[in-house]
């Protein structure tokens, strides 16, 4: 793994310009041209948006530019600085990342790295999220991981200075492709609703991203042309972005990231595993494991919004309709996999994301919920 000093956590402000709608993409000139940079800018795509008919359309807005792909999977070191050398060398301008989160958060330290390689000031970085829900596009951090030791770190200061959400981008999804970010949606906007550090902003944003995603994924699975949908899991994913940029994420979260590591389950499709359970969990924290600023009886109320925000009526139903959710998606739902429970409660409790759960868990409890979830028709763990 590349080593290098890690990118400054110095604070800076959330994204500075959003355009958002059909077609809302096609005005990247004119993003650009805020920056004030003569330089061509570096177009960052996924490895897998070469044969995609906006690709093209998108480039052809910029006649000068330099493109490059990254190779498929999650940003790492290599990656990362790859990215930063080639800028350096070339000389490119502000870059624009148009991909999934992945991509988004490779621009995002890349461009921190070149300014420090070079000792210039940074580059400008424009977002074009081809995913909804991962929030990489409004956050002030970037997620960076390593395989081999199976770790992943986190960075802060490196929000984008412009994003583009253009929900047309997004209809190449697959039907496994769109229910995985959705789910990602879904838990940053639930967790940072809940979170232990969640404020009435996180959770506005937050309960609000649970409505739209909920209510849309089933409209937009019936209906892949149906573009209100679609326009409304974007925003969805844009509101989950916001939460998490105030609030962060907490044991769902955490629980994801083995998943991810060590079984190759996909980041939005690892988080929705355990969503309902955890839903339910936390519906019945007490005063004696509370950790939650607002005490025990302010977490029950704010899982009653989360619940309105699903149209659901108890923790149960709540996290029947997500398993449901799950297999519309064409998803396995967590009892399918051969995780270890044991391991994944260990490892999970060692990211700060667990502490930042409303009520107290340990890995006990922990291993006591994922249990839980190979018997579907039990109760839900205490």
């Amino acid at each position: 793994m590349t080593t290098a000093p890690a990118p400054p956590q110095r604070s800076r402000p959330a994204t500075a310009y959003v355009a958002f709608g059909p077609g809302s993409a096609l005005g990247l000139p004119q993003i650009l041209d805020r920056f004030g940079d003569e330089r061509p800018p570096l177009v960052l795509a996924g490895h897998g948006a070469g044969g995609r008919p906006w690709l093209a359309e998108l480039r052809a807005t910029l006649p000068r530019h330099v493109f490059t792909t990254l190779p498929g999977g999650y940003p790492t070191w290599e990656k990362i600085d790859r990215i930063a050398d080639l800028m350096n060398r070339l000389g490119t301008g502000p870059i624009v990342a148009i991909g999934g989160g992945s991509v988004v958060d490779t621009a995002k330290v890349a461009a921190v790295r070149a300014a420090e390689a070079a000792g210039t000031p940074r580059r400008p970085v424009t977002a074009v999220p081809t995913t909804p829900g991962t929030g990489a596009e409004v956050t002030p951090f970037a997620t960076v991981w390593d395989f081999t030791g199976n770790t992943k770190e986190s960075f802060a200061g490196v929000a984008p200075d412009a994003v583009v959400v253009d929900p047309e981008l997004t209809r190449t999804l697959t039907t496994e492709a769109l229910g995985g970010m959705v789910f990602d949606t879904l838990a940053q906007g639930m967790e940072a609703a809940w979170s232990a550090g969640s404020t009435p902003e996180a959770q506005a944003h937050g309960t609000g991203a649970v409505a739209l995603a909920a209510a849309n994924l089933e409209r937009l699975l019936a209906d892949p042309d149906d573009m209100a949908a679609r326009s409304a899991i974007s925003l969805a994913g844009l509101y989950s972005g916001r939460a998490i940029a105030v609030a962060r994420t907490t044991v769902c979260h955490a629980l994801s990231y083995p998943m991810t590591l060590r079984y190759g389950v996909p980041h939005g499709h690892a988080c929705g595993l355990t969503l309902g359970a955890v839903l339910a969990y936390n519906a019945r924290t007490t005063d004696s494991d509370c950790r939650h600023p607002r005490g025990a009886r302010g977490v029950r109320d704010i899982v009653a919004r989360i619940l309105d925000a699903l149209r659901c009526d108890s923790p149960d139903a709540a996290a029947r309709r997500l398993e449901d959710l799950l297999a519309a998606s064409g998803l396995a739902g967590y009892d399918a996999h051969d995780f270890d429970d044991e391991r994944l409660a260990a490892e999970a409790m060692r990211y700060d994301r667990a502490d930042n759960n409303p009520r107290r868990l340990d890995p006990d409890r922990l291993r006591a919920l994922l249990a839980g979830l190979r018997q579907p028709s039990s109760p839900r763990s205490e």
